[in-house]
């Protein structure tokens, strides 16, 4: 999405904190995050973040682009999926940081008297830690010790609060974040669950395919997190496997025992709230697959309307 040319008036950002510089030799370029305040006022602190070419890799080898392109991709990408957030107000209220804006400024080059243009995004400052910092705050010695994180409930509830956030984004606002890294969700200091880093997403109004809930046969409200996720994670893989991206988070028994880790999603989602999501569908509560698991598993099954085994018909 092209941006409007800079316009006449100007303003000023004044720089008080760098959150992150990105370097392509060091840890593969990409936006730079800093904080500070907007037109003199230090009362309205907030982020930036910038897309300069320069800080990304010369060349993307696999999609044959150059740095200029791919910052320009990853601005348009993410100031698109604020821009269709912003007015949500299910989802912008309390789900993502403020959107501000997008800006354009110059700077100057190795070539005298050639400038280039650098795009950039303004965005509500977060007070909280991301998952990854807790999870790198409680790593000793390269290996993270569960004592040292937040109590398993605290834990649990932070995944079920990041997997709901995610479903209202996509319902709400049709924007599919498309990378739940422990690092792109927020936990604010009352505990409150914000997800954030938007350049990887599918933003549905630009994209070919339609979105579910406008097919002819859509549902009136989204799937269950248990029909959706169930047994796998936010990431790839499942929580039981140990490279996965929240493993470290979860309880570490679940790594053991995968049985556990399926459990956990019939119980955290077995109430909601009136008119947020659908009932689970007949075809997922007696999907064939589900005779496999272990009885218990199976009679949570059943207490969310699984036909009991004697009912179900046998198959090879």
């Amino acid at each position: 999405m092209e941006t409007k040319p800079p316009a006449k008036e100007e303003h000023t950002f004044t720089i008080t904190e760098v959150k992150t510089l990105r370097r392509p030799h060091v840890d593969g370029g990409g936006a730079h995050v800093l904080a500070g305040y907007f037109d003199g006022d230090k009362t309205a602190v907030c982020v930036a973040k910038i897309y300069d070419g320069v800080a990304y890799p010369l060349a993307d080898k696999d999609e044959g682009i150059d740095c200029m392109t791919t910052a320009d991709i990853d601005y348009a990408t993410e100031a698109w999926a604020y821009k269709t957030i912003d007015p949500v107000e299910t989802v912008a209220a309390k789900l993502v940081p403020e959107y501000y804006g997008s800006w354009t400024f110059s700077l100057g080059t190795n070539q005298p008297s050639r400038q280039r243009w650098v795009r950039m995004i303004l965005l509500e400052l977060l007070h909280g830690e991301t998952v990854l910092d807790k999870i790198v705050k409680a790593t000793v010695d390269g290996v993270v010790q569960p004592s040292l994180l937040p109590d398993e409930e605290t834990r649990l509830r932070i995944l079920k609060h990041t997997l709901d956030t995610e479903r209202s984004i996509w319902w709400d606002a049709e924007v599919l974040h498309g990378d739940l890294s422990p690092r792109n969700v927020m936990v604010e200091p009352d505990g409150s669950v914000l997800i954030f880093d938007f350049n990887q997403v599918e933003i549905f109004p630009f994209q070919r395919r339609q979105h579910s809930k406008h097919r002819d046969d859509a549902d009136p409200l989204p799937k269950s997190p248990i029909e959706h996720y169930w047994p796998y994670s936010p990431g790839a893989g499942t929580f039981t496997y140990p490279c996965e991206p929240w493993a470290s988070w979860v309880p570490p028994r679940w790594l053991e025992d995968g049985e556990l880790a399926a459990e956990w999603p019939l119980e955290a989602w077995r109430d909601p709230a009136p008119g947020k999501y659908m009932p689970l569908s007949d075809s997922f509560l007696n999907y064939p697959a589900h005779a496999q698991r272990s009885k218990k598993l199976q009679a949570a099954l059943e207490k969310l309307g699984r036909k009991p085994a004697k009912e179900l018909p046998v198959t090879n």
